[in-house]
C-alpha cells in the first residue's frame, strides 16, 4: 500500500467534500433565523426513532422501508470498516485484535452481504415492479451501482489478503477464521500465483477507496446529500401541527409609516427561513408524498418532490445574490411566478399528507402558508375563486356570505 497515496486521496475528498457542501450550506446559514434547538430531549428522541430506528420509512412501505433500512445500517455498521482500510493503507497488517475483531469480521461479512441483496431489491423495484412514486432517475441507479461496487470490491479485497497472507500472519488467519464470505473467496483463489494475488490486492483496495472517496465528494451534489443532512433535519424538525397558519401582525401592517420597509410572507428566496431551504437540499426524492395528495392524484402540478426540486434549483441559481451579504434582497426575483408557479402554489389543499407521509419529516405547508400570505396582503393577487369568499367574509364574518344573525342557523 501506499501512505502517500492514501493521504492524497482522502485530502482531495476531504476538501471536495467540504467545497461542495458549503455551496448549499452557506445558503443555508444566510436566510432568516429561527430556533430549532429548543427541547432537546424531545428532538433526540426524534432522531433515534425516524432517523435511526427508520420508523417511518417502515411504517409507509414495509417492503421498501426494510430495503432502505439494511443499505442505511450498512452505511453506518461499514464505517468501522473505512477506518480499518485507511490504516491498512498505513499498515498493510493492520487487523482489529481479539475476539471483538473476529466478531467485527464476521458482522461485516453479513452486512455487505445484505446490503447487497437490498440493492439487488432497490434494481427490482425500479426496473421490474416501477412504482408510480418512484420516477426515472439516473443519480438513484448510479449510487446503487457505486453502493454494489463498494460491497464486491471489500469481500474481493479479504479473498485476495487472506490467500496472500493468512498463512504467514497469525493476526490475519484469526481474522479469516471469522470472516466467512472472505474465507470463502480466498478458497477460490488458493490456485492463483502470488504475482495474480497481490495484483488483486491491489487492485481490489485501490478501486474500493476510489469509489468510497468518490460517493464522498459525490454526496453535496445531488439528492444523496440527505445521508449527511437528514438526521439533523430531523433534529431540527418543526414540532405540533404541519397546518398550523404561521401569525401575521396585521396592526403593525396597517399602521406602518411612510417609507418602512413592511414584509409579510414570503417573496424572495431572502424571506425564507432557513430550515426551508435546508430541507430542499436535504429531499430524498423518494416520492412518497405523492402518493395519497390529493392534488397530484388528482393530475394537478404540484408535490412536495417537485417544490423541493425546483426551489433547490432556485437557491443554487441565485447563490450569489443569496450569500453577497451588500446585495439587495429585492434584486432577487419572486418565488411565485418562477421557481414556484401561481398554479402550484394554490393547488394546495394544506391537507399536511405530504408532511406525515415523509420519512425524515421535511416541511412544506408553513412555507407556502406564507407565500399565500405575502400574494394575498401585500400584492391582493389570489385566484378568482377566492374574491367572493373574502367579500363574504369581510361583509358577514363567514365564507358563505350569510347574515350574521342567521350565522347559528
Amino acid at each position: 500500500m501506499s501512505p502517500l497515496g492514501i493521504t492524497l486521496l482522502m485530502a482531495i475528498a476531504f476538501a471536495g467534500f467540504a467545497w461542495l457542501a458549503w455551496r448549499k450550506l452557506g445558503i443555508v446559514v444566510r436566510l432568516r433565523p429561527e430556533v430549532r434547538w429548543d427541547r432537546p430531549l424531545a428532538r433526540l428522541r426524534r432522531v433515534l426513532v425516524d432517523g435511526l430506528l427508520q420508523s417511518r420509512m417502515i411504517r409507509g412501505e414495509p417492503a421498501a422501508g426494510i430495503m432502505h433500512c439494511v443499505i442505511f445500517t450498512g452505511f453506518v455498521a461499514l464505517l468501522a470498516r473505512k477506518i480499518q482500510l485507511v490504516l491498512i493503507g498505513y499498515m498493510p497488517d493492520f487487523v482489529y485484535p481479539g475476539w471483538l475483531g473476529g466478531v467485527f469480521a464476521s458482522g461485516k461479512d453479513v452486512v455487505e452481504l445484505a446490503v447487497l441483496a437490498a440493492v439487488l431489491y432497490a434494481f427490482h423495484r425500479r426496473f421490474v415492479q416501477k412504482p408510480a412514486r418512484l420516477e426515472r432517475n439516473r443519480e438513484a441507479i448510479l449510487v446503487l451501482a457505486l453502493i454494489a461496487a463498494i460491497m464486491v470490491t471489500d469481500l474481493a479485497f479479504d479473498g485476495f489478503r487472506f490467500a496472500l497472507f493468512a498463512a504467514a500472519d497469525p493476526a490475519i488467519a484469526h481474522e479469516r477464521g471469522y470472516a466467512f464470505a472472505g474465507a470463502a473467496i480466498a478458497s477460490a483463489l488458493s490456485g492463483w500465483s502470488e504475482p495474480a494475488l497481490r495484483m488483486g490486492w491491489h487492485l481490489a483496495y485501490w478501486v474500493q477507496m476510489l469509489t468510497v472517496l468518490a460517493f464522498l465528494v459525490w454526496l453535496p451534489v445531488g439528492e444523496h446529500f440527505h445521508i449527511v443532512t437528514a438526521l439533523p433535519g430531523l433534529f431540527f424538525a418543526r414540532a405540533g401541527p404541519p397546518n398550523r397558519v404561521p401569525t401575521v401582525d396585521l396592526d403593525r401592517l396597517m399602521h406602518a409609516a411612510d417609507g418602512e420597509d413592511v414584509t409579510v410572507g414570503v417573496r424572495t428566496a431572502r424571506d425564507l427561513l432557513w430550515k426551508d431551504a435546508y430541507d430542499a437540499f436535504t429531499c430524498t426524492e423518494c416520492g412518497r408524498c405523492k402518493t395519497a395528495c390529493p392534488t397530484f392524484v388528482t393530475g394537478k402540478p404540484l408535490s412536495l418532490k417537485w417544490v423541493n426540486d425546483s426551489l433547490k434549483k432556485h437557491l443554487l441559481e441565485e447563490r450569489a445574490t443569496i450569500v453577497g451579504g451588500d446585495t439587495p434582497a429585492r434584486t432577487l426575483p419572486a418565488l411565485v411566478g418562477g421557481a414556484i408557479s401561481e398554479e402550484a402554489l394554490w393547488a394546495c389543499t394544506t391537507c399536511g399528507y405530504c408532511e406525515s407521509a415523509c420519512p425524515i419529516e421535511l416541511e412544506h405547508l408553513h412555507k407556502f402558508f406564507r407565500m399565500r400570505q405575502q400574494r394575498v396582503l401585500m400584492e391582493g393577487a389570489f385566484p378568482h375563486e377566492l374574491k367572493a369568499v373574502f367579500e363574504a367574509y369581510e361583509a358577514q364574518s363567514n365564507p358563505w356570505g350569510f347574515d350574521a344573525g342567521a350565522r347559528g342557523d
